[in-house]
């Protein structure tokens, strides 16, 4: 009875492989169609995720240039309440590197004296007038206030 054992053990070895290849051939099918799928659907989220950051910066920007075109409010309450609508809306104070460099032109300044004005490195300087970076918020405190002195004040400071 061994050699019909070991022939009903291998036949149903065969008939089960046969039977398996057929079930592992559509699940494998299914697997590749699923991995297609996966990989267009994060194609899909990652344009999404592009025009997402896009139409967020183009909004920035329109409200940027609404807030330069709205004319300023002025309120007779004390400093605390001024600053207090600046926190919620963002910055308070629209940067112009233009203006920055109008500036340092009408004080006649080098890049590094107004560095030296603005508690800056002369680099960070010549990032801002070209466009390239825009001040943080603790240095645009500064920029304000040597966009509102005068060249006396300015001169004198830089003296100091």
């Amino acid at each position: 009875m061994t050699a019909f054992s070991e022939s009903f053990r291998s036949e149903v070895a065969r008939i089960a492989r046969k039977e398996n290849k057929e079930e592992m051939a559509s699940l494998r099918k299914a697997a590749t169609n699923q991995r297609a799928e996966i990989a267009a659907l994060k194609r899909d989220i990652k344009a999404l995720a592009g025009q997402v950051r896009s139409l967020a910066k183009a909004l920035e920007r329109v409200q940027v240039e609404a807030e330069r075109q709205r004319p300023p409010q002025r309120s007779e309450g004390s400093p605390a309440q001024e600053q207090a609508p600046a926190k919620q809306g963002g910055r308070a104070f629209a940067f112009s590197h233009e203006a920055l460099v109008a500036k340092r032109q009408a004080f006649h300044m080098t890049q590094k004296e107004m560095a030296r004005l603005l508690h800056v490195s002369p680099l960070s300087v010549y990032k801002w007038e070209t466009g390239r970076v825009t001040p943080r918020e603790a240095q645009l405190v500064r920029v304000r206030e040597v966009l509102k002195m005068g060249l006396r004040e300015a001169r004198r400071q830089i003296a100091e």
